[in-house]
């Protein structure tokens, strides 16, 4: 990051909190297993200042997103030369082929961010609440619920089939651990039982946390209703995703006009900068084939951009013969090779202005569409708003808009996954020395495979098709 100062502003923790921390951090990234328990040399962390730390160990709750689904969605490519340098996991998630893909990955990474959640969820109903700060207490409880429902959302959005209403009850899902006990077996939840968990996990949350946090690496009322229309939005449930995203920009809608923006600068934009409601991202990568240093990003992509849109200019740069993708909301975005995949209000707004649009509310997604693109236009040319003279060309244009504006979060992988079960047929393809690899919609490898020693070692099934 930019500077050296994410927790300085929140982390009010005793010279013990912070040792805990220290020491979890090195025991936590030995373990392999999401059922596995460290075994820590000093007592477990116990009072509120220990579990806001544990909590505001962004390295590890913020900084470790999984990005298996990045690398195998369609908003880049690369050449042979960039692939031939790869590592095999790369290789395999690039072309959907099967890998061991075992510890270290990003499996464990997220266990790591959902232990941590339940260690704190545990030990917070052990607090003597006599005289405790209850609003500490409160925000301790609702971020490890937010952190734990952010991991488990990925997860299935990676592991698991589109939320599909006529057969999520049967779908496997992913292994909802809701403890730190190790002996607990591990099970598959169906894909309806981990929505309904992680939604009314969510709901909780948002009714603990305070509408803005101390700091965006922290979660907050408007993070947890944001997250809850990602949640409903992936699930096709179109109502509730308006609900909770119209919740969230009641509290924040800013919106950065990019043209305050250094065009010609490498790294354009700043970390926790007024758009974002929670910060997270990759800087740990599993697939460095979606790091801007590898990944070519798809031609006909950016040539969809308009000359006058500012996004054209501020979220590429050339490489080569193509671009690289420079736009991500972190500081030296080229020097860390990080990509943003937090919550921001131009996500939140495009999932308002879909809800809108299939809700047959045209001119008021028309609307709010035209409230964001209006801040990516250059101001030395009129901006005309866009328009559609139906529910269809409405949604058509909202979801080229939001392809354009959120790629690299950490998103596009369900996009697919969702809209293909609506009928989109987006086919996947890959071209790479002389050959042509394709993922047809709908077709069982969507559910990418759990990793080769979770299922050893727990006994769950791997996914068909791998």
């Amino acid at each position: 990051m930019a500077k050296n100062h994410r927790l300085k502003e929140i982390i009010q923790s005793t010279f013990v909190g912070l040792l805990i921390v220290i020491c979890l951090i090195i025991n936590l990234s030995c373990k392999k297993l999401l059922d596995s328990k460290p075994s820590f040399d000093i007592t477990t962390p116990s009072t509120p200042q220990d579990l806001q730390a544990l909590l505001d160990n962004s390295l590890t709750m913020n900084s470790r997103t999984p990005g298996y689904d990045e690398a195998s969605a369609d908003d880049y490519f690369l050449t042979p030369e960039n692939f031939a340098i790869l590592n095999l996991r790369a290789q395999d998630a690039y072309l959907w082929k099967p890998n061991i893909n075992e510890f270290a990955n990003d499996w464990s990474k997220a266990a790591e961010v959902i232990y941590n959640s339940n260690i704190c969820l545990e030990a917070i109903e052990a607090v003597d609440r006599n005289g405790a700060d209850v609003s500490q207490l409160n925000n301790i409880k609702g971020s490890a619920l937010f952190f734990r429902a952010m991991s488990w959302l990925k997860l299935l959005w990676t592991h698991a089939q589109a939320y599909n209403p006529y057969s999520s009850n049967s779908n496997m899902g992913i292994i909802l651990r809701q403890g730190s006990d190790f002996n607990v077996p591990s099970t598959r939840a169906s894909v309806e039982e981990c929505y309904r968990k992680l939604i009314s996990d969510l709901n909780i949350a948002a009714q603990l946390l305070p509408d803005n946090p101390q700091h965006v690496l922290r979660p907050s009322k408007a993070a947890a209703y944001a997250l809850l229309a990602r949640a409903y939005l992936s699930m096709g449930d179109y109502t509730n995703a308006l609900l909770n995203a119209s919740r969230c920009l009641n509290i924040k809608s800013n919106l950065i006009d990019y043209n305050t923006i250094d065009i010609l600068t490498n790294a354009p934009f700043q970390s926790y900068n007024p758009e974002v409601i929670f910060h997270s991202d990759i800087s740990a990568y599993s697939y460095f084939n979606i790091s801007p240093l590898y990944a070519s990003v798809d031609s006909n992509l950016y040539q969809s951009y308009d000359p006058n849109d500012l996004r054209k200019s501020i979220y590429f740069a050339r490489s080569g013969k193509y671009q690289m993708f420079k736009g991500t909301y972190l500081s030296r975005a080229l020097g860390s090779n990080a990509l943003f995949t937090g919550i921001a209000t131009d996500e939140v707004i495009l999932i308002k202005a879909e809800c809108l649009a299939r809700a047959n509310e045209t001119g008021e997604a028309m609307t709010a569409l035209n409230t964001l693109l209006k801040k990516r236009w250059k101001n030395t040319v009129p901006y005309t708003p866009l328009t559609a003279a139906d529910k269809e060309e409405a949604l058509s244009i909202i979801l080229k808009e939001r392809r354009k504006e959120l790629l690299f979060r950490g998103l596009r992988w369900m996009d697919i996954k969702r809209l293909n079960l609506d009928g989109a047929n987006i086919i996947l393809k890959r071209k790479l020395n002389g050959e042509e690899y394709t993922l047809q919609p709908n077709t069982e490898k969507f559910a990418l495979p759990l990793p080769n020693d979770i299922v050893i070692l727990s006994g769950v099934a791997q996914n068909p098709g791998w």
